[in-house]
Parts: structure tokens; sequence; C-alpha cells
């Protein structure tokens, strides 16, 4: 017996071949789910799209409020005294 080979411990390699297909499935499996979506939520780049696309909806809606806030308080300019208008 060669020192590499331990008495009691080989495992038959139909049983080795049997974890590591369990294993890489599991790794897929876990891949799938990382970006959830709905039950037919199709690929993963599909789902990676979807949320992508909604981020940017939601960062142009942040900016459509700013800029609306920003011509409310361009319209009312004029009302403000400044510095300069007084006497």
């Amino acid at each position: 017996m060669s020192r590499s080979q331990k008495p009691g411990r080989t495992v038959p390699v139909d049983e080795r071949f049997r974890v590591r297909d369990r294993f890489i499935e599991a790794g897929k499996g876990g891949l799938e789910n990382k970006i959830s979506g709905p039950a037919h939520g199709g690929t993963v780049a599909e789902r990676r799209l979807r949320s992508e696309n909604e981020q940017l909806k939601l960062a142009l809606a942040e900016q459509m409020v700013q800029l609306r806030l920003w011509r409310k308080e361009a319209e009312h300019i004029e009302d403000v005294p400044s510095v300069t208008s007084k006497p």
C-alpha cells in the first residue's frame, strides 16, 4: 500500500462522480436563483436586464422630480429679493 492510500478510506469512483454532479447541479441552481424574477422570468441575462431597467427608471424619475422643482423655483425667482436689488 502506498503512502497516499489510507486503509478503509477508499471511495468508489462512481460515488465521486455522483457527489461531483450533485455539487455542480446545486451550483447551477444557485446561480439561476441569484437574480430573482417572476416564475416565467426568462434567462438570467433577461432578469439582469429587467433589474437594470427598473434601476434606470427609478433614476430617471428622481431626475424628473428635481427638474420640476428647479422649474418651479425658476418661476418664482423674481419674487425673491436679492442683495443687489436693494436701493
